[in-house]
């Protein structure tokens, strides 16, 4: 009886564990560490099909005791060998599906006599047929490194979303290409700027796709600037009457709706009468299409903290240049090293010194150095 008693309690373990695994729903996993790896098989010493970061997500499709069984990631490609097939229909039984274009690559699953595939001739070695693996196969990750994320579904919606962050970068690039080769006063780069920082504040999980927003956006604002410059630089000598219609014609548009333009600020920079006024009344205006929340003052405070430090002697630039970058120029060693200019600090007092500084970038304009401003002598 005794006996009896524990084959039916070992029966009634395995149809429970059967059961359990039936009833295993698929579900969306995070990757919890760097580096980890994807392989073939459920075992530790099957082949690592590749390395995973942390954060990235997989569709789970089924428990394999220390491991989970995972559907290959979005853009897996898998190869199968062409004389196999006919018109896209398998001719043979038990049909490997490689790893890659080549006979000693790992197999990842198998195809049947009559089953259909959808592929392109492989671009690398035309014997071989580029697919995407078939719904059975299943790679394997380690349950050590997998946490739960979310159901089923959740990992198609990230990726679509993905997909929508990278149509509005693509789309965003585009026009940055389209605008920067208009004429200073017919750039419309607000469209751009709207699909940029809609990307950084709406699909923030997509650090990729942040980082290359915010360098568009620095792109664009460096070539405003330029245009920017250049362009009221040609406007310097218009009659007042003039400057009104101008001023008139600028103030709306070229900043982003949310932002008023100021005709006196822009009228300040155009009549000027210091050249490196004009460069920071200019770069602070472009600054502040970007950050339509901020003043002059956070321009600065920025500004500092992002400065880098230089030592060396300041000497006198009094070459009679257009475009010139600086007015000022700081050497080591009797060498030069870059440009300088500045509207918080007098360099004229420390000609012939060594001191250190502090400096923000500018542009150099093509010239032989970089150019900077100073913020700060120390």
């Amino acid at each position: 009886m005794r006996k009896l008693f524990f084959l039916a309690a070992a029966a009634s373990l395995f149809f429970m564990s059967a059961n359990a695994k039936d009833k295993f729903q698929p579900f969306t996993g995070k990757i919890t560490g760097n580096k980890v790896r994807m392989r073939t098989s459920p075992d530790l010493e099957s082949h690592i099909l590749k390395e995973l970061n942390k954060n990235e997500l997989l569709l789970i499709t089924q428990d394999e005791n220390e491991f989970w069984a995972v559907k290959p990631p979005v853009g897996t490609k898998a190869y199968v060998y062409r004389s196999y097939i006919l018109d896209n229909i398998v001719e043979a039984n038990r049909v490997n599906i490689r790893l890659t274009p080549d006979v000693d690559a790992p197999i990842i699953g198998q195809l049947k006599k009559g089953d259909h595939i959808s592929g392109i001739i492989c671009p690398t070695n035309h014997k071989w047929i580029q697919v995407t693996p078939p719904e059975n196969v299943k790679f394997y990750i380690s349950k050590d490194y997998v946490t739960y994320a979310g159901d089923e579904k959740y990992i198609a919606q990230i990726n679509q979303k993905r997909i929508e962050a990278e149509n509005l970068i693509n789309s965003a690039y585009f026009i940055v290409q389209q605008e920067t080769k208009k004429p200073f006063e017919k750039m419309e780069p607000q469209e751009a700027i709207n699909q940029f920082d809609k990307v950084i504040k709406d699909y923030a999980e997509f650090s990729d796709y942040v980082v290359q927003a915010k360098e568009g956006l620095a792109l664009l604002q460096d070539q405003y600037l330029q245009k920017k410059i250049a362009f009221l630089e040609s406007k310097a000598n218009l009659m007042e009457s003039e400057k009104k219609q101008l001023l008139a014609k600028l103030a709306p548009f070229h900043m982003p709706k949310d932002v008023n333009l100021d005709t006196k600020e822009v009228s300040k920079i155009i009549n000027a009468k210091n050249l490196w006024e004009k460069h920071e009344a200019d770069l602070y205006q472009s600054w502040a299409s970007f950050h339509p929340d901020k003043d002059i003052k956070d321009f600065y405070k920025e500004q500092k903290v992002n400065s880098i430090r230089l030592m060396g002697k300041i000497v006198s630039y009094d070459d009679n240049i257009s475009n010139k970058p600086g007015n000022y120029l700081i050497q080591m060693n009797n060498k030069q090293m870059a440009y300088l200019y500045s509207t918080q600090v007098d360099l004229s007092k420390h000609i012939n010194k060594n001191i250190e500084i502090l400096v923000s970038p500018r542009p150099n304009n093509n010239f032989a150095y970089p150019a900077y401003f100073v913020t700060e002598i120390r």
